[in-house]
């Protein structure tokens, strides 16, 4: 696993499949390789810029730091990198947003519902948050179906901030 920095390469979090750790701030190109795929970037916005992976992995890190949880870094057990997941402050409505997002050789392998569920677990573990939210481009089909696998529950589509109509999910603490 990339990045050991004073602890931070000690897993959060670990799956049968998958481990966990925080961000580093060394950490851009790995956020750069999954955020620069097009695949990723049909669901996402597009292509992120540098400012984008920059603002967004000060982001993970600084919330990790204050919180102890964000969008952390997601290896298979082998060490490969496969993207990221966790649940961070959505900022324009003050919840816990459960997010994920894998590069597309780890697509359609059952990782995104194992780290998904996973991360909903840990949360609902070591917060004192009563639900979480989760949203998709609604277009993003295979993302809907692992939220609704974990248990979320679709609610009516809502602009998230992006000027455009999301899948709007939300989970209650069990």
């Amino acid at each position: 696993m990339n990045g050991s920095v004073a602890g931070l390469d000690r897993p959060v979090l670990e799956t049968a499949r998958l481990i966990f750790r925080p961000f580093t701030a060394g950490d851009f190109d790995l956020l750069a390789e999954l955020h620069r795929d097009p695949e990723v970037g049909r669901y996402m916005g597009g292509l992120w810029p540098d400012a984008r992976i920059a603002e967004s992995l000060a982001r993970f890190v600084t919330e990790h730091a204050e919180r102890g949880h964000s969008k952390w870094v997601a290896f298979t057990r082998e060490g490969e990198f496969v993207g990221r997941a966790g649940a961070s402050l959505w900022p324009a409505t003050g919840e816990l947003e459960l997010g994920y997002a894998f590069g597309p050789r780890f697509w359609g392998q059952g990782l995104a519902t194992e780290a998904a569920r996973a991360v909903a677990d840990w949360t609902f573990a070591n917060t004192d948050v009563g639900h979480l939210i989760a949203f998709t481009h609604l277009q993003n089909y295979g993302s809907q179906r692992v939220l609704e696998r974990i248990g979320m529950m679709r609610e009516a589509d809502r602009d998230m901030g992006f000027g455009e109509l999301s899948a709007f999910f939300r989970m209650a603490r069990p």
